[in-house]
């Protein structure tokens, strides 16, 4: 049995982990049936937590973070599970807080994730169900520490589609749609109607649905499941509004408005139009949830002044200037383009890039207008091989690089002071290439990581 962390985790990774497979049938690999029947068999029950259950292509993880921190601004203990992670699968599973003025994101330590894989192990031997996978066993993880911990919400996002992912076992207080659009069409489906039916799963008998705006394929798909469902829908730019939107070098500002409700000049560290709109999306969820109850307005314009997550346009290095982004489709990577745009409009662009071997890479490429383009693959089997990414992209003229480390110093003999540097194109390639810059020993060829600009 699981004695140590390191055994914790051992065992943890010996489970088929799906976010590392490229192709797979989507309708044979994902089941609730069986992530119900282990969490009845391990006793997990969120019934006494007030749940919100977020699902989209782009935009989750934000909008999370900001409905999170709004909650605990208000004193709430609010719980957030999110995917993937940066350096550790405890990043997925934390609780956040607001004590004296402060904002905390506590982990699930070492002891407890070992204390409950341990558990989990001892259980599982006896299981008689189908095999669980990685994230469905760390979902599980999480439902079972937030029970212990006795938070009062918790916001859980979706790790892929909603209908049949593993978190969609939960009964929710509120579902949360962000912007759909083309991502893991060889999982979800082709057309933007297919992949809105699946992130509609999430859609539950009489529970409000907060959505973004879409366009007009995926809202009807939205709108129909609502029905449906007898489930009330609010939707941006129709129930509630994000207005007077402007940016400057470090911030975002908006203002909000509901029902009578209007939060004027509005601080977001997090760059971009489109995060102005998954902040309204959390505001407006925060004013369902809370119903007639009142909320500090002060606090809650601090909580979403002082969110800030990795990865997202974020400013790493100063000297030479890096920028990592976890963009990995054409609608995240038109959101780089404009940001790109509206920040650093006189920068020449020198850009690293891979992909999974899922993905269209000259599709993500298409918005972004770079000076160099540096080819590389990152360290996970889910990427293209940097040949066999450069044969698709025949057009383009690339630099081959055979590892994000030499990419970032050919990237580097590059630069001067009209460039930036830009690395995107996975999860996977953002979390190398923090890892990378992070360490002590690259100083001699960056600068200390700056989170300066993040968001």
């Amino acid at each position: 049995m699981a004695e140590t962390y390191q055994e914790a985790v051992d065992y943890l990774n010996s489970f088929l982990n799906l976010e590392k497979k490229s192709s797979y049938s989507y309708q044979d690999s994902l089941k609730l049936q069986r992530v119900k029947a282990a969490a009845e068999y391990l006793q997990i029950s969120c019934g006494q937590t007030k749940i919100i259950h977020v699902a989209g292509t782009k935009g989750k993880g934000s909008t999370s973070h900001f409905l999170a921190y709004c909650l605990a601004s208000l004193g709430y203990r609010v719980g957030v599970f999110s995917s993937p992670h940066f350096f550790t699968f405890r990043e997925r599973i934390k609780i956040i807080e607001y004590q004296s003025g402060v904002f905390k994101e506590n982990l699930i330590s070492r002891k407890q994730a070992t204390a409950i894989i341990r558990d989990f192990r001892e259980k599982l031997t006896f299981f008689s169900g189908e095999g669980l996978t990685y994230f469905e066993l760390i979902t599980l993880m999480g439902f079972r520490y937030f029970k212990e911990q006795k938070i009062d919400y918790a916001v859980v996002e979706v790790g892929l589609g909603g209908r049949l992912d593993a978190t969609n076992i939960i009964t929710p207080c509120l579902s949360v749609i962000t912007h759909i659009g083309y991502d893991h069409t060889h999982l979800l489906g082709n057309s933007l109607a297919q992949i809105a039916y699946e992130k509609a799963g999430i859609i539950k008998k009489k529970i409000p649905v907060v959505a973004c705006y879409q366009r007009s394929l995926a809202a009807e798909v939205i709108r129909k499941a609502a029905k449906q469902n007898e489930a009330p829908l609010y939707v941006l730019g129709r129930d509630f509004q994000v207005k007077n939107i402007r940016m400057n070098k470090n911030h975002t500002f908006f203002d909000f408005n509901s029902d009578g409700k209007s939060l004027k000049n509005i601080k977001i560290h997090q760059k971009g139009r489109y995060q102005a709109e998954n902040s309204a999306l959390a505001l407006a969820s925060l004013f369902l949830i809370l119903g007639n109850r009142r909320a500090a307005v002060l606090d809650i314009k601090k909580a979403l002044s002082q969110c800030i997550f990795e990865g997202r346009f974020e400013l790493v290095c100063l000297n030479p200037l890096v920028i990592v982004d976890v963009a990995h489709n054409q609608s995240s990577a038109l959101a780089v383009a404009d940001n790109l745009k509206k920040y650093f409009p006189a920068k020449k662009v020198i850009l690293i890039f891979s992909c999974s071997t899922d993905k269209k890479p000259n599709q993500m490429l298409s918005p972004i207008n770079y000076q160099h383009l540096i080819l590389t693959q990152f360290n996970q089997s889910r990427s293209y091989n940097v040949f066999e990414l450069k044969d698709i992209l025949t057009k383009r003229k690339a630099i081959i690089t055979p590892n994000l480390r030499q990419a970032l110093k050919k990237a580097k003999g590059l630069y001067d002071k009209q460039s930036l540097i830009l690395v995107f194109g996975s999860f996977f390639l953002a979390a190398e290439a923090k890892t990378i810059l992070k360490k002590g020993k690259n100083k001699r060829i960056f600068s200390k990581p700056s989170l300066l600009g993040s968001r």
